[in-house]
């Protein structure tokens, strides 16, 4: 159970962890296979069995979904999530320089995925009406990815705040993107 270890660490001890992951070298490959794949199941499949047990919140009233249209969607934002994924780690990557950081794509991927954990596991709760709220707990991951920045790109704490802060824009910009493709290719009124 090294990835439940991996957790643990992330969300506990994330200086520690980030000392532990900073001296791997694990492949692209293996971080999305032991990893990400697994933990971004969890806010697609969350959320559907919350809405195929309780119904989906939608534009303020309950609706409910098919059971095909429910997994479409879900399988959707699955779908979807993984290369997004990519897609932030390497604009981080991208911009780490303007930020005295070290480019590498592997190891912005290995910060993105592992400071994504506590906002994966944040999305058990949409699984129970009335703690969607707690949603918020997810945002423990901008310290965990605070604090892995000068292992993982090498940027100087002077300028760790300010790369924080492009990341999360770019995180939200990226949640963003992905909320409207699933909307456009799997939208609510024709489900």
């Amino acid at each position: 159970m090294k990835i439940l270890k991996r957790i643990k660490g992330v969300i506990l001890n994330p200086d520690a962890e980030w000392i532990a992951i900073a001296e791997e070298n694990k492949s692209v490959a293996a971080l999305y296979r032991d990893y990400i794949a697994i933990l971004a199941l969890i806010p697609p499949f969350a959320g559907f069995l919350g809405g195929r047990l309780f119904g989906f919140g939608h534009a303020g009233h309950l609706s409910e979904l098919s059971l095909t249209a429910g997994l479409l969607r879900a399988a959707l934002q699955y779908a979807l999530s993984l290369p997004l994924i990519f897609v932030v780690a390497f604009v981080l990557s991208s911009i780490a320089p303007h930020f005295d950081g070290e480019s590498s794509d592997r190891r912005a991927l290995a910060l993105v995925a592992y400071s994504l954990t506590p906002a994966w596991l944040a999305e058990l709760f949409s699984f129970v009406p009335g703690l969607r709220w707690l949603d918020v707990l997810g945002f423990y991951g901008v310290y965990i990815f605070y604090h892995g920045l000068p292992r993982m790109l090498k940027c100087p704490k002077e300028t760790a705040d300010m790369l924080t802060l492009a990341a999360l824009v770019l995180s939200i910009a990226a949640g963003a993107l992905h909320a409207f493709l699933v909307g456009h290719a799997a939208p609510w009124r024709q489900l």
